[in-house]
């Protein structure tokens, strides 16, 4: 993972010193523009894992290859509907409301194309990744992860030394190619894997109904997530320029690299949900939810508190040019990230429930219905950039209670007590470990000796905190059963 994330934020780099910030910029809003139409599709992606892990669940393989067809299809019909919507709506978007650089406009559209290319071709590739997750196959995403990595490196440094095209356009060429060659190899892996993979006709419009039902709800909260990154990206694009484009983009792939351990574990954990709820152990899948929440929030909070102390000096020395507000951006987004570490345990068990209606209404409504009018009413009246961030953590601090309501109605349990086991365990892990952390950056000078020694006192006071603090007695106990197993081969030695 280390290598992964080290190779990736040189490549971001790398990026950005070809492209220019301006590119860089207008790289990140057109593959935003393409994104806002896939909101339909992202709604069908938890509709899909939920009904393939589940039905894996219950072991029933004949349910399960049906399942799989119907999801198949209903995603090639989803592809064909962005594409139109993409090369009509988004493409008059693109040449005459977006801010595109002087001279630049028929790169946008290049990049523009090679994008609906990819992003069409990724729509029918869910159900393979849904089973490969169900599966809980892991490992294929970590040489992904890797082979991906590399690739993307040794693209930046061609299109650094090897001038033979537009850099603008070389990139979002040679990505497009690259995702499409990568989805192709993984629905080899699936039919060589798992037969259920191998896709049939299926005529029963129940896998259809039922399907398409749950995801008719989760559109709502699909179009939140959407509107809440995509949205404000073309705020910021209207009223600031590509500029502040690059700055978010840059804040966002550090974020990407801290965040990339939380979500692989949540990866590992999500099927292991749906699976308890569909045999009927929710006592278990209580337990694991309080738990992987926690557990979510820890292993987020250990990388990002050093990166927050120090963002102007990891930018500093990770980039040669830094964009105006990146380091301001990473830490209002690290600040918002740790917070939505609680939602996703919570949200999967309300999917595993099957009943997602007041998951929407109360989380995704508010969100829409709050964060881009705000957002455009503060832009529109001349505050800063950053009030964007300000005002999605105070809506994502409402948003959290508003899915563990929604849960609540589904499965009895106490909120008090997920609170008191989550949220006041976390915020009293944070509030012990801020000063000791915080009083290294601020008496020492700007060095990478501040920094080595920052993430020291990171690792030592956050994890004795999480120990004797974060961790119940039995959940120590298991830690040093497992540490000792571990060790045990070495010691005999």
């Amino acid at each position: 993972m280390l290598f992964v994330l080290g190779i990736g934020l040189y490549t971001s780099r790398l990026v950005l010193e070809a492209l220019g910030v301006d590119d860089y910029g207008l790289y990140g809003i057109v593959g935003g523009v393409v994104a806002l139409f896939t909101v339909i599709n992202m709604a069908l992606i938890a509709g899909s894992s939920r009904f393939i892990t589940f039905e894996l669940g219950r072991g029933n393989k004949e349910t399960l290859k049906k399942t799989f067809s119907a999801s198949f299809g209903i995603h090639a019909l989803i592809a064909v509907i962005i594409f139109i919507l993409a090369e009509t709506v988004g493409l008059w978007y693109v040449n005459t409301i977006m801010v595109v650089p002087p001279g630049r406009l028929a790169a946008a559209n290049w990049v523009y194309q090679f994008s609906i290319f990819s992003t069409v071709f990724s729509l029918t590739q869910v159900p393979y990744n849904a089973i490969i997750v169900a599966y809980e196959r892991m490992k294929i995403y970590a040489w992904i992860s890797i082979a991906e990595s590399l690739f993307k490196l040794l693209l930046v440094l061609l299109l650094l030394y090897v001038n033979f095209m537009d850099r603008l356009i070389g990139y979002g060429l040679f990505l497009g190619l690259w995702s499409v060659l990568l989805m192709i190899f993984l629905r080899f892996y699936c039919v060589r894997n798992f037969p259920e993979s191998r896709l049939t006709i299926v005529k029963e419009k129940v896998y259809y109904k039922r399907m398409l039902s749950f995801s008719l709800w989760d559109l709502i909260g699909c179009f939140c997530y959407t509107g809440n990154g995509q949205g404000v990206n073309l705020l910021i694009n209207y009223f600031f320029g590509v500029a502040l484009n690059a700055a978010r983009g840059v804040a966002g792939q550090v974020e990407l690299g801290i965040t990339q351990l939380t979500s692989n574990f949540m990866t590992a954990v999500k099927p292991q949900i749906v699976k308890l709820y569909a045999v009927g152990q929710i006592d278990k899948m209580l337990a694991l939810v309080f738990q992987s929440s926690k557990y979510s929030y820890f292993l987020l909070y250990i990388i990002a508190l050093p990166v927050f102390f120090e963002a102007d000096y990891i930018m500093s020395i990770w980039l040669k040019t830094v964009p105006e507000h990146a380091a301001l951006f990473l830490r209002w987004i690290i600040v918002g990230a740790l917070i939505r570490t609680f939602a996703g345990p919570v949200i999967q068990a309300v999917h595993a429930t099957g009943n997602i209606k007041w998951l929407n209404l109360y989380a995704g409504g508010a969100a829409v219905l709050l964060t881009i009018p705000a957002t455009y009413l503060l832009y529109r009246n001349g505050y800063p950039v950053e009030s964007t961030f300000i005002i999605g953590i105070a809506i994502t601090i409402l948003v959290n209670y508003f899915e563990l309501y929604a849960l609540k109605k589904e499965i009895t349990f106490s909120i008090r007590q997920y609170f008191v086991q989550t949220y006041g365990i976390c915020f009293l892990i944070t509030l012990l470990s801020v000063l000791p952390v915080y009083y290294v950056h601020h008496v020492l000078e700007p060095s990478f000796y501040r920094l080595l020694l920052v993430c020291v006192v990171d690792v030592l006071v956050v994890g004795l905190l999480i120990f004797f603090v974060g961790m119940t007695k039995a959940e120590r106990h298991r830690l040093i059963t497992v540490i000792k197993i571990r060790i045990k081969p070495y010691v005999k030695r």
